[in-house]
């Protein structure tokens, strides 16, 4: 029977997969647990390749029976990804289990393609043979599927019943559930079948091809945070980033009148990490205050900020954004510092980096109109 999967549903599901596929392979590859994750990403994708070459649905159909060996090599690395999470640490036996577990995957495909022209020969639809072949062919077929199927559902449970999860990890082991579901839904529909003489629109070799298009669409979904993560974070559009920019225009003011204490390019994170930017621009737009406090303009009034106001009075923030901009022009010019003493600074001591950042985000926040009136002599 042809597939009812149309072309436009197949290879859309495919160029999905193989685009968060070849991001992960990008960005996601450092753990065990994350390489796992993309083989059985990669096999789902022939897998799916594999469908769409599959005119009829047969098992004496040789790409056929490769697809269903994709489908125990993805439950097998599926297996193995749930013993690696129940163990709970990677380690040289994680890829030593792995390699038993793909060649009992290698060794059901062999059995699925010895088997299948015989469960086919009857010349009826193969769940209703129950000769030798077919028997054999669902057997070798079955065996890792319905093994992995009931050791992911049953962790998934486990680790909703536990109550130490956030509720992110909760709604993630929902929708891991969610996702099996159409194999669960392809037993029920066998069982009725075989026992109860169901007579179904569908054979069961098309629903397979069916549950692995929609199963391999939500894996792919579930694994693609991550890659959805880096290419935000690439393009600064992460919370991060977007604080980053907030800051950009006095970290490049601040930084330019004191040039020696920006990083060197050697010492930087070589991935482009937009947390360890964000660091770098707090301790570098610090540092340079610091410098640029004996050329700070004495003003009668106090300059600290009051107790109880953490971002300060607008007037006395402004009154500092425009002091800091004339120092650093002072400082960019080769004047001598005002003062050679301890320049008390406005900012009140932080005690944690989000008050330092809120402190400094304030700052960043007058900044620009500030420093077009001390370049424009508005001062």
């Amino acid at each position: 029977m042809i597939s009812p999967i149309s072309d436009a549903v197949g290879w859309t599901v495919i160029g999905y997969t193989a685009l968060i596929g070849v991001g992960r392979l990008l960005f996601t590859r450092e753990t065990t647990f994350d390489q796992l994750a993309n083989r059985m990403l990669l096999w789902f994708l022939i897998c799916l390749v594999l469908y769409r070459c599959t005119p009829i649905a047969s098992v004496r159909s040789v790409t056929n029976q490769l697809a269903l060996g994709c489908i125990a090599m993805i439950v097998m690395y599926l297996y193995g990804l749930v013993r690696l999470w129940e163990d709970g640490t990677e380690s040289a036996a994680t890829w030593r289990r792995q390699r038993i577990y793909c060649a009992v995957a290698v060794l059901s495909t062999v059995v699925i393609m010895l088997a299948g022209p015989f469960a086919g020969s009857a010349g009826r639809l193969v769940e209703h043979n129950l000769n030798w072949g077919g028997l054999v062919f669902w057997t070798a077929n079955s065996l890792p599927l319905v093994a992995s199927m009931l050791v992911f559902t049953r962790l998934c449970v486990h680790e909703l019943r536990a109550a130490n999860h956030r509720p992110l990890i909760r709604a993630l082991c929902v929708l891991m559930l969610l996702s099996v579901v159409p194999f669960y839904a392809d037993v029920a529909l066998v069982t009725g079948e075989v026992f109860g003489g169901w007579q179904l629109r569908y054979p069961h070799l098309v629903r397979v091809e069916m549950a692995c298009t929609s199963i391999g669409f939500f894996a792919t979904t579930l694994v693609a945070a991550p890659v959805v993560g880096h290419l935000l974070e690439h393009a600064g559009l992460d919370r991060d980033g977007r604080v980053c920019r907030r800051l950009r225009p006095l970290w490049r003011d601040v930084t330019a009148a004191v040039p020696e204490i920006v990083m060197s390019p050697g010492d930087r994170p070589a991935r482009r990490d937009t947390t360890a930017r964000l660091l770098r621009m707090t301790v570098e737009i610090r540092d340079a205050l610091l410098h640029l406090g004996p050329y700070l303009a004495a003003v009668p009034a106090r300059t600290e900020w009051p107790t109880g106001h953490p971002d300060g009075s607008e007037a006395q923030l402004r009154d500092y954004a425009c002091r800091l901009a004339e120092a650093a022009r002072s400082r960019r010019a080769g004047v001598l510092p005002l003062s050679s003493g301890a320049v008390p600074q406005p900012f009140p001591a932080a005690q944690d980096f989000d008050t330092e950042l809120r402190q400094l985000l304030a700052l960043a926040r007058v900044w620009p109109a500030e420093r077009t009136r001390v370049v424009t002599g508005g001062r």
